[in-house]
């Protein structure tokens, strides 16, 4: 076995540990099955989830990994795309965007996705980050886009206004298109059970579909401890926010990255009492999903193969991306 340092013969000290006589490194031999393992990671080609159990830190008591692509492997880093399921209900199968660090790759961050139309604007999103900043993060692109808006769009924003009108008027579900009871602050359907959220002054917050987000490049994020750049929301619900954004320290401007933001929001006191809890208003509410960790990319050039893992844990997914 060959020094991958110092490029000269290892001498062997048991059995598949071998040693540099030269910088004392030490190394363990790999086996066949690590060497296929490797091949696939090069390809980006499906692996098992037993093999992502075994290498990675995945609680089998609360989720099950069927499998995954893995997108980038290091000493210290690890990036996978997984298609996984709750431990307590088989068909509840969503994809597992998940980050591991150290050696022994212990959890770093996450994040679900559980719908179709959401891992579309997820990769959209990936697409037009792609486009829009070059290799150093550095934003090329414009945060409103032409103001010429296309059918779909006056589409799109004539049916959210005329939601906002129904909510206001009427108190229509934009849900079910029945009338809601009125509480302290907000709505709520007593046919299917849709709650809108009443803010400033009493202007309806409700739960946007995926498909109706434009995924135009905003700054406006609930964003703690560091800056953001551009970014663009994936997923937005009165309780549960998805968002790609480059971010930098304020102590170290020149250097940026891109982070997988989850938030969620508790709005039970809203709904109870009429206001949030103390020290909120800034961030109205918006809090970091347990478990979502550090979900950062350092590299740009990670992008298109996370949009490549994506697109085939799509298809196995029998999710239609595809434009």
């Amino acid at each position: 076995m060959i020094c991958p340092v110092c490029d000269v013969e290892m001498k062997a000290l048991v059995e598949g540990i071998f040693q540099c006589p030269k910088c004392r490194k030490i190394i363990k031999q790999k086996t066949e099955e690590e060497q296929e393992e490797e091949k696939k990671i090069g390809k980006g080609e499906l692996q098992e989830g037993e093999y992502f159990h075994r290498h990675a830190s995945i609680n089998r008591q609360y989720e099950i990994c069927e499998s995954g692509i893995t997108v980038n492997k290091t000493e210290n880093r690890w990036l996978a795309v997984l298609i996984c399921h709750s431990a307590y209900l088989e068909s509840e199968r969503y994809v597992r965007l998940s980050w591991w660090k150290k050696s022994f790759y212990r959890h770093a961050g996450m994040m679900k996705i559980y719908e179709e139309d959401v891992m579309k604007n997820l990769i959209t999103a990936l697409e037009k980050i792609d486009n829009e900043f070059d290799d150093f993060w550095t934003f090329k692109g414009k945060f409103r886009e032409d103001k010429t808006l296309t059918e779909e769009d006056k589409i799109r924003e004539k049916k959210l206004d005329l939601i906002k009108y129904r909510i206001i008027e009427n108190r229509t579900c934009p849900k079910c298109g029945k009338k809601m009871d009125k509480e302290k602050s907000h709505y709520e359907c007593p046919h299917c059970g849709e709650i809108v959220i009443l803010e400033g002054y009493n202007q309806p917050v409700f739960n946007i579909a995926p498909t109706d987000l434009k995924l135009n490049f905003q700054a406006s994020f609930p964003i703690n401890f560091y800056l953001p750049v551009a970014g663009i929301t994936i997923k937005w619900l009165m309780g549960e926010w998805k968002s790609l954004v480059v971010i930098y320290s304020k102590e170290n401007p020149n250097k940026k990255w891109l982070r997988f933001y989850w938030w969620v929001r508790d709005l039970k006191n809203v709904m109870k009492y009429g206001r949030r809890e103390i020290g909120e208003s800034s961030k109205l509410g918006w809090k970091a999903k347990k478990g979502a960790g550090t979900t950062n990319l350092y590299n740009k050039d990670l992008i298109k193969p996370l949009i490549e893992a994506l697109k085939k844990i799509s298809k196995e997914m029998n999710w239609n991306v595809e434009e």
